[in-house]
This record gives structure tokens, sequence and C-alpha cells, in this order.
């Protein structure tokens, strides 16, 4: 029996002998990066090349195994190409995944990456296990295995992901993944574009990070570090600030990044613009984007209308700031928006068909509010049929745009045969018979209960009225400014303030247009703010500040503001706000007045301010 072994042992050497080359045959096992016990456990048994382990016997387990994920290694790189033209379909490469598994790691695969729906979050993951079992043990587990049975496949999805993210620079997108690697093949296998990056950032948890549908070139663990990290080095109120500084900073936190994560993290996360300029090289600056930019990509990543309070909430998830009152005004004031509920927002492309199949409707609203007359409330003009709060507000929004129809709020018109509102009428034949300006408060307490919101909303912003000091209201039109006076004078403080800073004093004003025909005794500082203020494209701060409106003055006072009050964290003055941030004492009497109206800002006696 001994003599037939050794025969059979002779017979399969020559044979191995004469398929394998001799190179591997002859191999030394100190070249296969064995454990260096292992190395002296096989040399001191006469185990020193490839040939002598694949044709003697006496190996044991624990010296078998670390041997055959040696020879495994070494192969890969020879046989991926075999492996891979034949692995090159999905079907293959889910037999390929989930055949070294058992049920359970199939079936938690197939739910952590979506290989089959929607990858599930860890909650639901966690209800796949026994009571008791941790999640990251067994998901573990699940990737050893497939480091056990598939190295080759692992090994060539580890090569692609490592050549894609050095081509991008540590970012990498689904679209821009290589032809021919298992990104690709997986993003073409069907609907779900991410299946290719979630398996890579599910194989290698080590190397990679998913965040957002973008695949990043470093460990979750410093990805997470980088975004808690990064809000506080780049303050909006800093920029703009040189990439290689925040790089620098961030290093000396212990978070180091691929430039291109830290680009990709700044526009997508801290919205902000990357320029490159001549001295400092590439810099963060302010998003140059408008608001109504902004809510524009909201609108299209949510991919459906959505409320006012959601819209807020992702603006200042976004852009870090949001005023519920300004994005209000953006919606309503461009025409890329569309009302189609209460407080309910959508774009306007997404409806457009809708908008002209309800043309007849609005044609049919619009004659009768000019027939009959008076206001008339718009929801009971239209069809019971056709009466729904949908319906309502796409109507509301073509009569706007009617030449025959007035809208007067609140879902209310009436026809646009006269100039004025019949209101509006009667308070300027008030004025012509008071011949000049009247107590403001007065007169508002004079007027129907049910109009006098209304009025004090005319008086106080349109342009055929004007203040010529505290608590006086008088009109325009008893003041020499027709219109090309008007012109003239806007045109010349806008040149005075664009020769500056942006801003000056009334007063620096005042003096600037009494050297010309314009000025005069009469024209005092009060009435010339609040003739800018109604007429003009500036910003008025109190007291007496005139702003260009593209400066955003006070949105910028108010941000630097706002900061030293999340420094300092408890209720503070105007002066405690000044010690923190000097840069504002030139505007400390506005501070009061603009912390007051803010919304995020608390202030319960008008002294102490604390944000909400």
């Amino acid at each position: 029996m001994h003599d037939d072994t050794a025969t059979l042992t002779a017979e399969l050497a020559r044979d191995l002998q004469r398929v394998l080359p001799a190179t591997l045959w002859e191999l030394p096992l100190t070249a296969l990066r064995l454990p260096s016990e292992v190395t002296e456990a096989l040399a001191g048994r006469g185990f020193l090349t490839v040939g002598d382990a694949l044709v003697r016997s006496g190996l044991d387990d624990a010296e078998s195994a670390p041997l055959r994920a040696a020879l495994t290694r070494a192969l890969d790189d020879g046989l991926r190409q075999f492996s891979s033209a034949a692995s090159d379909d999905w079907p293959s490469l889910r037999a390929q995944l989930l055949g070294p598994l058992d049920d359970a790691g199939r079936r938690l695969l197939t739910a952590a990456v979506g290989l089959e729906d929607a990858p599930r979050p860890r909650p639901a993951l966690q209800s796949l296990l026994p009571s008791g079992a941790s999640l990251d043990e067994e998901l573990a587990r699940v990737r050893t295995r497939l480091l056990q049975h598939c190295p080759a496949l692992l090994g060539r999805l580890r090569d692609e992901v490592e050549a894609d993210l050095r081509a991008f620079d540590g970012v990498l997108m689904p679209q821009h993944a290589a032809a021919g690697t298992l990104v690709q093949v997986l993003r073409d296998a069907g609907a779900d574009p991410l299946l290719g990056l979630r398996l890579a950032a599910f194989c290698l948890p080590h190397d990679c990070h998913l965040h957002r549908g973008v695949l990043h070139g470093t460990a979750p663990r410093s990805f997470r570090e980088l975004l808690r990290s990064l809000p506080s080095l780049v303050p909006q109120h800093r920029l703009p600030l040189a990439i290689d500084a925040i790089a620098s900073q961030l290093y000396d936190l212990g978070v180091d990044v691929p430039h291109g994560v830290l680009l990709h993290v700044l526009r997508t996360e801290l919205r902000v613009a990357i320029e490159l300029d001549g001295v400092h090289g590439e810099m963060a600056v302010p998003d140059p984007r408008t608001p109504a930019a902004r809510l524009v990509e909201i609108l299209q990543e949510c991919g459906a209308e959505a409320a006012l309070d959601d819209l807020v909430f992702g603006y200042r998830e976004r852009f870090r700031f949001a005023s519920k009152q300004r994005l209000l005004r953006q919606l309503r004031g461009n025409s890329a928006f569309l009302q189609v509920g209460d407080e309910r927002w959508a774009l306007r492309q997404w409806h457009e068909q809708e908008l002209a199949a309800l043309q007849p409707l609005v044609e049919q609203t619009a004659r009768l509010i000019c027939s009959e007359g008076g206001r008339h409330r718009i929801a009971d003009l239209l069809p019971a049929e056709r009466n729904d709060e949908r319906t309502r507000w796409l109507v509301l929004d073509r009569l706007a745009d009617d030449p025959r129809v007035r809208m007067l709020g609140r879902g209310e018109a009436c026809p646009a045969d006269q100039q004025q509102s019949t209101v509006m009428q009667r308070l300027l034949r008030a004025f012509r018979r008071a011949a000049g300006d009247v107590v403001e408060s007065r007169f508002v307490q004079n007027q129907p209960p049910a109009q006098r919101r209304l009025v004090e909303r005319l008086l106080r912003h349109n342009r055929a009225f004007v203040k010529p000091c505290a608590d006086r209201i008088d009109t325009l039109s008893n003041y020499p400014f027709n219109q090309e006076r008007m012109q003239r004078l806007l045109k010349l403080v806008r040149e005075h303030l664009q020769q500056r800073t942006g801003y000056a004093q009334v007063e620096a004003l005042k003096a600037a247009i009494d050297h010309t025909d314009l000025g005069g005794d009469w024209l005092t500082p009060e009435l010339l703010t609040d003739v800018l203020r109604r007429n003009g494209p500036f910003a008025v701060l109190a007291p007496g500040i005139i702003a260009l409106a593209e400066l955003a003055l006070p949105q910028r006072l108010l941000r630097a503001a706002r900061q030293a009050l999340r420094e300092l964290d408890e209720a503070v003055t105007v002066a405690d706000v000044l010690r923190a941030r000097p840069e504002l004492a030139e505007f400390a009497d506005c501070l009061a007045d603009l912390l007051g109206n803010d919304p995020l800002v608390q202030s319960p006696d008008g002294c102490y301010f604390k944000l909400a």
C-alpha cells in the first residue's frame, strides 16, 4: 500500500511539472508573503518551494489555509483576465456574490446593498437578525466570506474603484465610472444607477464611503469628521477663503481627505462656490446664485410640489440661513414658481399643460368679473364641479396675468377698469381736502375697521405717499418731485453710493443733493429717507443709513450679529455684540432695530437678545 501511494505521488509530481511552468513550480514559499511562523514551520519539514507543497503530504489545517490564501493572491492578477471576461453580466455577478453565502448572509447582503429592492436602513437590517445579534459583526462576517471565496471579483472591484477615484480626484459619481468596470456594469444592469457604488462602499468600507449618491475616496470616519469640522472653518461671514488654508486647518485637526472630496463637500454641503484666484489659487467664495435659483434647485431635487415649511427647512439645510417671509417673497415674485395650494409651491414648467387646459375656465371667470363689476371672491364664481382647492389656486394664478382683472388679495378680484382702487381714490380725496400733511395715527384710527389694516399698509409702502417726519403723512404730489426730477434724484444718490462703500449717512446724501436744484430747506433728512425707501433700489437702516439694495447690507449685518450671539450663547446686549464683533461698531445704532425684527432672535425686553 505504501509503495502504491509513493508511485501515485511520483506520477502526480511528473504530471504537474509537465503542466505548470517551472517559475511557479520552483517559486520559494518565502516569496508568497506567508506569516513568518508558517514559513519557518514549513521549512523545518522540508517544504521550501510551491512544488514541495503541491506533491508532498504532511500539511495540517493551520498551514494549508494561509498557504492556499497566499497562492490565491499570487495567481489572482493572472487569472483575473479570464474570470472578469466571463462575469461582465449582472446574473453572473449576482451568482458570484450570493453563491458563497448562506441564506442569512444572502438576505443581509441583498437588503444592505439593494440588490433587488431599495437598500434598507440599519433598523430594518437589524430586524433581519436574531435577537441580540450584532449588525456590524454580521456585516463583517458577510464581507469576510466574500473576500475568502471571491478574491478575484473583489480585487477587481478594488482596483477599478481606486483607478476611478484617482481619475476624479477622490470623488466618483455613477455616470463617471469607466467603461467595462463593475460599477458601470451594475449601473447599466437595471433601474438603480447607484447599485455599483453601494456594492463598492459595502465591500471596501475602509477605502471609500457613499454619501448622497456619490462615492468618496475616504473612510467613513474621516468623512464624518470632515462634515463635523468644515462648517466651523468656513463660516459665511469669513468668505472668501483659500482652499489650501482650509485643507491645512483640517490637517491640523487630524482630518486628511483628498482634494476633490474637500471641494465636493464645500459645493454640495456648505453651498459655496469655487473660483480661481491669480494670487491665492482656488478660493471658496459665497454662492453667487440668487435665492430664486436656489429654490428652483430645491424643488428639482424634490421632484414634486412642496410645502412652504419644507422649502424653508430645505433651504436652511443647504444654505444655512433662510427667512420664511423672504422665501415667500421670492416665490410670489418670480414667474418660475406656481402656487398650487395653501402654502404649497411647484415649478411652473411642471404644470404648463394643466394651466393651458384651464384657460377656458379662466376666460369665463374674467368675463364674469368684468360684466358684474365690483369685488368678487374667485371661489364663489367657479362652477361646483371644478371648485376644488387646486383649481382655485391655478385660476388665481392665471387671472393675475389678465389685464382685465385686478387682484385684491385673499382670493378676491375686481375689474381693472380704473387706474386706482376705490380705497386709494378715497384716501387721495381725503388728503386733497386736508390740503397738507396729517397725523398718521389719527388718520388710520378714523378709517373703517374692516379697511384699517389695508390703509395702514398703503400709507406705509405706496409711492403716492411720503412721511415728512414722525407720525405725519402726506402725498408726494405736494412736493416738487415729478417723474423727471425723481429719476435724477435716484441716479444722483446711486452714483454717490457707488463711488463710496455702497452706503452712506442720509445727512451726507442731503449735503450732496443740496448742491443741485433738487435740494433745499424743505428736503429734510426724514423726508429724503422716506422718498428713497419708497421709490428707489435702496435699503434703509435706522437711523438714517442708506445702502444699495444689491449690497444686502441688512442681511450681512444680521449674519454677523447672529454669529456673535451663537458664540456668546446667552442673552446679551448690543454692546456685548460689538465687543465680540468690533467691525459692527459703525452700525451700532441700527443693530437693536435689526435684531428686534429678526424672527430668529428673541428679545423679551428689547435690550437683551438671544438666538431662538
